[in-house]
């Protein structure tokens, strides 16, 4: 089946949103150095965007356009999907693609009947895919239980010290990995709030999920066997059904 074009943009973009192109060959912000292909973009109606950005609508912002789509004209209005690159009294962001608002226009009929975002289900759908590939790189895959938590080295002083600790899961279903029993298991993870391991999983006693276990890098793996470290390596039991597409498992 033909992957939708909309689901390859959202891949490869952190916002989308219906703009109306105000000039050509300029920007609202003074630092973004200005050629034939930097363009002010109203934003008309934001798609998807981190909350950051959720509230554009009516301000005019920059944009980057991509070099491989033929530049458009001064108001005309389009769907882009872009990244941010710049940040100040406005923002600049590069374009991935771009789509006329006809084309958009099912997806807005979708979603007015299903009564959520216009890319709700199409995001969904990326999220999953995306979960998917990262359980790839999984050792293992457990559902498990954590029943104890222990300091697994001391505070090294260092800057973006990560604390490891080792929690102790109670692995009650594997749901992939060689040779592993139900049981016990020992994981690494993070429990520094410093801005490098803010986003790493850090279990609580009691909590129950399904776990996505990597090898232990070699110089730490006289703590545990196992490490979660990645934001997407501890998730709700419900979560297991993501890892199956079409019948298929992991």
């Amino acid at each position: 089946m033909p992957v939708d074009p909309v689901v390859k943009l959202l891949q490869q973009s952190a916002l989308s949103f219906v703009g109306t192109v105000e000039r050509l060959g300029a920007s609202t912000m003074t630092d973004v150095p200005i050629d034939n292909r930097t363009a002010v973009v109203r934003v008309d109606q934001m798609l998807h965007a981190p909350d950051a950005f959720a509230n554009l609508a009516g301000v005019p912002i920059t944009v980057l356009l991509a070099a491989k789509s033929p530049p458009p004209k001064e108001g005309e209005q389009y769907t882009f999907f872009a990244n941010g690159v710049a940040f100040g009294a406005s923002i600049a962001v590069e374009e991935v693609g771009r789509m006329s608002v006809a084309e958009l226009a099912p997806h807005m009929a979708r979603a007015t009947a299903m009564g959520g975002g216009v890319f709700s289900d199409l995001q969904a759908e990326v999220e999953a895919q995306q979960f998917r590939n990262h359980a790839k790189d999984a050792a293992a895959i457990v559902l498990g239980r954590v029943t104890g938590l222990a300091k697994a080295s001391p505070p090294t002083h260092e800057e973006h010290d990560p604390d490891y600790w080792v929690a102790t899961v109670d692995a009650y279903q594997i749901v992939r990995g060689r040779g592993l029993k139900p049981g016990e298991i020992q994981v690494l993870y993070a429990n520094s709030l410093d801005v490098r391991w803010h986003t790493a999983p850090k279990p609580k006693a009691g909590q129950e999920g399904l776990f996505l276990l990597h090898a232990t890098d070699r110089s730490l793996s006289s703590l545990a066997k196992y490490q979660i470290l990645h934001p997407e390596d501890l998730q709700p039991v419900q979560h297991l059904d993501a890892l199956t597409t079409n019948g298929k498992g992991t």
